[in-house]
């Protein structure tokens, strides 16, 4: 089975829209499923992200919704909802074998699902994922976002990750190629490209 985790350096920094892009590409390899083990804020006034995601090419699978459009701690003691990284990695295994498997976490890679402290880190490191992949904005920025995020899922996850540069809006050619030297330089692997001024969606760990 190929597990790819998706999270990012923040909230806001295209999660969704990369795991929608994973999800139409790797269809071609196979039934692929797009989880997103909790989500809180679906449905006010917005899509959930796992159908959205999904699209026509995967199937959706959310394993717990929270109303308030708050952190996932926070959602969870305003609804009176459990909510700890046992509870999640039950749900998660909980979900029928699929060839492909695409996980959206929530928010950023160190936001609390556990009332221990423990986040998304220690979720990838209990799933033991094919990669972790890093949304970060591509913006002027980014080079910082994207070490402080690898540096802190290095202290609790010991596999493969990378980052996904995803620009919201085009950022300016000088910072865009500075970006990805700075990535280089750093030792980061960069493991896709997306958003404007990218010509075509990039996936530099995939087989074309």
């Amino acid at each position: 089975m190929a597990i790819l985790f998706v999270t990012g350096s923040d909230t806001g920094v295209g999660k969704t829209h990369v795991a929608g892009l994973l999800a139409r590409r790797l269809s071609r390899d196979g039934f692929t499923q797009v989880i997103k083990p909790v989500e809180s804020g679906a449905g006010a006034g917005r899509a959930a992200d796992a159908p959205k995601a999904a699209g026509k090419w995967a199937e959706a699978h959310t394993l717990m919704t929270l109303a308030a459009p708050i952190a996932p701690l926070a959602a969870a003691n305003k609804a009176g909802k459990k909510l700890d990284l046992a509870t999640l990695l039950k749900l998660y295994r909980e979900v029928p074998y699929a060839p492909c498997r695409i996980i959206e976490g929530a928010g950023g890679v160190a936001v609390p699902i556990d009332p221990k402290g423990k986040d998304w880190a220690d979720f990838a490191a209990a799933i033991n994922p094919t990669v972790v992949i890093i949304v970060v904005e591509d913006r002027l920025g980014a080079i910082n976002q994207a070490r402080m995020a690898i540096a802190y899922l290095s202290r609790h996850y010991e596999g493969p990750m990378g980052v996904w540069l995803n620009a919201i809006k085009k950022p300016l050619a000088a910072v865009a190629a500075a970006n990805r030297a700075g990535l280089a330089e750093s030792w980061i692997p960069l493991l896709g490209e997306s958003g404007p001024g990218v010509k075509s969606v990039r996936f530099h760990f995939l087989p074309k």
